[in-house]
C-alpha cells in the first residue's frame, strides 16, 4: 500500500510484528535529503533489531506528518535503516509499523467509537490495514485480565533432580478451549526449575505445564504458586488467494543393495575342500547365520544383558558440545543419520550429555567417538588388591 509521509507517497508494507516504521538509506536520500540533513535526528540510545534477534543498522530518524484513513498523524517517528546488502525492493522501500497504526485507531475509535469499521475511510482502506485495526480494537477491548498461571491442588508437588513433571496449573477461564502461548516468571520459580515457552491447551481454566528440575535434588512446588503467565496467539496462515502447490517432481536415486550372509556364503571360494565337505561347511554356515554381520551397520543386539554404570554421586555430566568445522557438517550429519538407522543411537531426553569427537581415519573416513572422560572420572573403580609379597616368597620356598 502506498502512505502519505511528509506529503511524499512511499510504497511501504504493513508489518503489524514491527513496534516502528521505517524507510531506507536510499529513499531518503531521494525524496527527503532536500530537506537538509538537520531533519535527519540521531538516537543512538535506540537498538533496532529483527524478529530473529540480529541488529538492524539505521543512520537516524524522522519526524514526518501520515496520512493513513483519512487521518493526519502528526510527528510519527520514522527510522531510516540502510540498505541491505543485496539491494533493496523499489516496490515497497518503507514499512509501516504499529507505532503508526495505533495512534490511527486512536483518532479513528475518538471520532467513530466501535463503529469505526463502519465508516468509509475505514472500509476503503486495504485488507492488511483492517487486519491491523482489528487487532489493535481487540488488544484495547478485551476484557482486562493478567493471565497469571498459578500451581492447582492442595498438595504439593515433588519435582525430583533431572527429571520434567506436567503440573495441573489453574488460569482464566476466558483462555478455555484455545492454544495459548505460556511464558514462566522465573522470578517466582525456585531455584534448580525451568520451564521453557510453549503453546498449551486450557481446558475449563486448566492446563498442563512441563516443568523441567535441572537441579541434583528434589523441588517442593507449592499450590498457588505464581510460575507464568499466559497470552493470546494468532494462527498464521495463508493469504486469501495464496495456495501451497505440491512438487510433483520425483526424486531418483541409485540404491546398492549389499549381499544377504545366505548368498555371501554361498560366494565363498572353497576350491581346497572336496565337493562334500564343501556342502558340509555351508550347510554349518548357513545353520548360524544369524551370527554374521551383512553389512557395516549390523551390529546386532541383546537384551540378556544390561550394563549398569555406577557413579559416585547422581549429579549429571552435562558437557556442552564442541565446535564441527563447518567442512564437516554434511559428513557429520550423514554420519549421526547412518547411526540411527541402523539404531545404534536413538534420541534421548536424558540430563547425561557428552560431547562428540570426530577424528578422522587413514583413509579420509571420518570416525564418530563420544568424549567420555568427565563421566570416567566420576565411575567407582574397582579394587584389585596385589597379592602380597611375604606369601609369595613363601610359596618360592624350596622351589629349585
Amino acid at each position: 500500500m502506498v502512505v502519505s509521509m511528509g506529503g511524499v507517497k512511499v510504497p511501504c508494507l504493513v508489518d503489524t510484528g514491527s513496534m516502528v516504521s521505517t524507510v531506507t538509506e536510499s529513499f531518503f536520500t531521494q525524496h527527503f535529503e532536500l530537506w537538509g540533513q538537520e531533519k535527519l535526528q540521531s538516537c543512538h540510545w535506540l537498538q533496532l533489531r529483527a524478529a530473529n534477534g540480529l541488529a538492524i543498522p539505521y543512520i537516524g530518524y524522522l519526524e514526518l506528518d501520515m496520512e493513513l484513513c483519512g487521518k493526519v498523524v502528526c510527528r510519527c517517528g520514522v527510522l531510516v535503516v540502510k540498505d541491505p546488502p543485496g539491494g533493496v525492493s523499489s516496490q515497497a522501500p518503507g514499512v509501516l509499523g504499529m507505532n503508526v497504526i495505533n495512534r490511527c485507531y486512536g483518532e479513528l475509535f475518538d471520532q467513530h467509537g466501535s463503529t469505526l469499521f463502519n465508516s468509509p475511510a475505514v472500509s476503503r482502506a486495504p485488507e492488511s490495514i483492517k487486519q491491523a485495526l482489528h487487532r489493535c480494537h481487540q488488544a484495547t477491548t478485551r476484557p482486562l485480565d493478567d493471565g497469571k498461571v498459578k500451581v492447582c491442588g492442595k498438595k504439593a508437588h515433588h519435582i525430583p533432580g533431572g527429571t520434567l513433571k506436567t503440573i495441573p496449573a489453574t488460569c482464566s477461564d476466558s483462555y478455555s478451549g484455545n492454544a495459548v502461548l505460556f511464558e514462566s516468571l522465573d522470578s517466582s520459580l525456585p531455584a534448580g526449575l525451568l520451564i521453557s515457552p510453549s503453546l498449551v491447551q486450557v481446558t475449563r481454566g486448566t492446563a498442563y505445564i512441563p516443568i523441567v528440575n535441572v537441579g541434583i535434588t528434589d523441588v517442593v512446588l507449592h499450590p498457588r504458586t505464581c510460575i507464568g503467565t499466559l497470552s493470546s496467539v494468532h494462527v498464521v496462515s495463508l493469504p486469501a488467494g495464496v495456495q501451497a502447490v505440491s512438487s510433483e517432481i520425483a526424486a531418483m536415486g541409485e540404491t546398492i543393495v549389499a549381499p544377504s550372509v545366505r548368498e555371501q556364503i554361498e560366494a565363498l571360494d572353497m576350491t581346497g575342500l572336496p565337493a562334500e565337505e564343501q556342502g558340509q561347511v555351508r550347510t554349518l554356515l548357513k545353520g548360524y547365520c544369524s551370527v554374521f554381520s551383512a553389512h557395516d551397520g549390523d551390529l546386532g543386539c541383546t537384551n540378556l544383558v544390561t550394563h549398569d554404570i555406577p557413579l559416585l554421586d547422581d549429579a549429571p555430566v552435562k558437557q556442552r558440545y564442541r565446535r564441527i568445522p563447518p567442512s564437516e557438517y554434511e559428513a557429520a550429519k550423514e554420519h549421526i543419520h547412518k547411526l540411527l538407522e541402523a539404531q545404534i543411537i536413538k534420541e534421548s531426553s536424558s540430563p547425561y550429555a557428552s560431547p562428540i569427537v570426530l577424528v578422522k581415519k587413514k583413509d579420509g573416513t571420518l570416525r564418530m567417538c563420544v568424549d567420555y572422560r568427565h563421566l570416567n572420572a566420576k565411575t567407582r573403580k574397582d579394587a584389585f588388591p596385589l597379592p602380597r609379597i611375604e606369601e609369595s616368597l613363601d610359596a618360592l620356598g624350596g622351589a629349585r
